[in-house]
């Protein structure tokens, strides 16, 4: 996975307090961690952000990390 991405997630995760931002910081961590295994419901989560992000530069990051977590 792409650092920029990481970042581009943490940078979001950062402005914002939401249960949303909670959980792209859990899958995010999880990224770091080769050994950690995300959830199905992990995975349908991720796909509706993704679906639902009109910032594309935040898209792509989300994308990037649902490739790398998911993209078996």
């Amino acid at each position: 996975m792409e650092e920029y991405s990481r970042i581009l997630i943490e940078k979001y995760c950062r402005k914002h307090d939401s249960a949303k931002s909670r959980r792209f910081q859990k899958l995010v961590r999880m990224s770091y961690n080769l050994e950690a295994e995300g959830t199905e419901e992990d995975s349908l989560f991720l796909e509706r952000s993704i679906a639902q992000e009109k910032d594309p530069a935040l898209k792509e990051a989300l994308q990037d990390l649902d490739d790398y977590l998911f993209g078996w």
